[in-house]
């Protein structure tokens, strides 16, 4: 990959070349003063006329802050884009010019030649260790959240976190894309996304972005900083070079770096919410693969099963509460964890081999991602006639076909989790319309787990369910869901289920980590009084120091109450 050297791709030193790019650059925005010590990013600035071999004449009207360095004669050079090139002057300095009234004039030296730098687009600055650059993505209402890794004049190189990556794709146009350098600048762009991809760790998305914005003024702005990118790059290379720290890179004294404060934003409720998370970059990373065309990623899959199993093994109640925590994961991600843990915890007290229980984790993972393949307008709507609803329970269909390489995943346990989830007893679901008997064991509990959580999540046509509404629904529906397992389900996972929001007599509002013997609350995060809401608690009650928070009252929508869990 070729970067922006130090060095110019051409001197040009002709008497009438310079003029040429002195005409080129009379216009309004055409060119940027830039002072030489490199304190201060490309200002825009005027230039007004010029006498060949004497004087140029500068108008800063509107750049005023400049004023006081050209006063005290700091070493500056102007800059600007003219015969296909960027073009630079040589370090010039300026006076003052009175009898301009309301206009902020300074003259300068006649420039004997312009450096310039060709193939600009090919120019590409890569960011190393250490120098962040936060990017904010706007879309539609959301910000997406990611870093700069590279930069060029035709575009740039982003990362993202993968949950976000999944609602982009290529050739999508973003109206802005902004990046937030350490010393307070901003570059703030529009343009298209050229590609979609996943790091090499699938921890990361990589996206590539295309400018769409030539103008002179954005361009210059974009070639200071690919310098000074390069000239920061450059400090940690064994070049021998003894190079002053680039300001572009050096936060004001009285700010913390948007860079930490980015980091800091990044957090977890719990540390098992944080190695949970590491399956959810895995599905998400498998999802880009969908979109792009590719099938599902049999070691990946595995990978993704093996650690959630693991973390089942290692601690039930820690995975069941991380499970609600990871709200800034795409719902069809949150929806595939949930139902997979909560499905091989169900499945594991049955006590069957850990080998198929790896393979309905598996299956539950994945068992709606076809989704990703379906248009945004179809999961969005409201309701649908008949077409939508085909194109709809395709997503089963979709998602069998980009199985075929994970030949290690049992047909049975595909056939029972990735299909009959989907299926009701009197015939009533999709894809095929099967009922009764012909209906597994599996497929059987599998419908339930995932009815549970499905209700438990809003949809454009509804809100989310309560947990009461949602049992009462599951058993007093026998026709659909099988009752054993409804009641098994319940009785599994409880009335007031570990992830809940919960008040109490006292007036204790608090999440519910852990359940005793019984089903009660064994473990609360307090974090309000209702008597005192504006208050923000932080306490832990245990044992018997729950028994003091009083009766449990109900259980309360987290959204409702403006608390979150991230």
């Amino acid at each position: 990959m070729e970067t922006l050297s130090e060095t110019p791709t051409q001197v040009i030193e002709h008497p009438r070349e310079v003029a040429d790019i002195l005409d080129a650059l009379t216009q309004p925005g055409d060119i940027s003063l830039i002072f030489e010590d490199q304190s201060s990013v490309p200002h825009s600035v005027l230039l007004v006329e010029y006498q060949e071999g004497e004087h140029l004449i500068l108008d800063v009207t509107a750049a005023p802050e400049v004023a006081s360095g050209l006063v005290a004669e700091r070493p500056f050079r102007l800059s600007g884009q003219a015969r296909g090139a960027m073009v630079s002057t040589y370090p010039l300095t300026a006076s003052p010019m009175n009898g301009t009234p309301g206009r902020l004039r300074f003259w300068c030296p006649y420039p004997e030649a312009f450096d310039a730098w060709h193939r600009r687009h090919a120019f590409r600055a890569e960011l190393k260790s250490g120098m962040q650059v936060p990017v904010e993505i706007t879309l539609d209402t959301r910000v997406i959240r990611g870093e700069l890794l590279n930069l060029s004049l035709g575009g740039c190189l982003l990362q993202l976190p993968l949950g976000e990556a999944v609602h982009l794709e290529q050739g999508q146009i973003l109206d802005r894309v902004e990046a937030i350098f350490p010393s307070g600048q901003r570059l703030e762009a529009r343009g298209e996304v050229r590609h979609v991809t996943s790091d090499d760790r699938w921890q990361r998305a990589l996206v590539g972005f295309a400018f769409d914005d030539a103008a002179p003024r954005f361009e210059r702005l974009v070639w200071y900083l690919v310098k000074e990118i390069e000239r920061e790059s450059a400090r940690d290379a064994v070049s021998g070079r003894n190079l002053a720290p680039s300001p572009l890179f050096q936060p004001p004294a009285d700010k913390p770096s948007l860079a930490a404060q980015t980091a800091s934003e990044t957090r977890y409720a719990t540390p098992m919410a944080r190695r949970l998370s590491k399956v959810a970059d895995l599905l998400n990373a498998q999802v880009l693969e969908l979109r792009q065309g590719q099938r599902l990623d049999s070691a990946r899959l595995s990978k993704a099963s093996d650690l959630l199993l693991s973390l089942l093994e290692q601690d039930r109640e820690a995975l069941l509460f991380a499970t609600v925590c990871l709200q800034r994961e795409p719902v069809v991600v949150q929806h595939g964890i949930a139902v997979a843990a909560r499905l091989a915890d169900l499945v594991a007290s049955r006590q069957v081999p850990r080998e198929l229980l790896k393979a309905v984790v598996a299956s539950a993972l994945v068992h709606d991602l076809g989704k990703a393949l379906l248009p945004d307008a179809l999961l969005s709507a409201r309701q649908f006639d008949d077409e939508q609803h085909r194109q709809l329970t395709g997503h089963v269909e979709a998602l069998r076909e980009r199985l075929g390489e994970c030949r290690w995943l049992a047909p049975d346990v595909v056939k029972s989790v990735v299909v009959e989830i989907n299926e009701r007893l009197d015939g009533s679901g999709y894809p095929q319309g099967l009922s009764g008997e012909s209906l597994s064991t599996l497929g059987r509990a599998a419908a339930v787990v995932d009815v549970v959580d499905a209700m438990a999540r809003p949809r454009p046509d509804r809100p989310a369910r309560s947990t009461e509404v949602i049992y009462r629904h599951l058993l007093t529906h026998g026709e659909r869901f099988d009752s054993q397992w409804a009641q098994r389900y319940i009785r599994r996972f409880g009335l007031q289920p570990i992830g809940s929001l919960a008040a109490f007599a006292s007036g204790a509002v608090g999440w519910i980590h852990r359940l005793d013997e019984k089903g009660n609350p064994a473990l609360v995060h307090v974090v309000r009084n209702r008597f005192t809401p504006d208050k923000r608690l932080d306490q832990w009650a245990r044992g018997r120091e729950v028994e003091r928070l009083g009766r449990f009252e109900q259980l309360l929508d987290p959204a409702g109450e403006g608390l979150s869990l991230c």
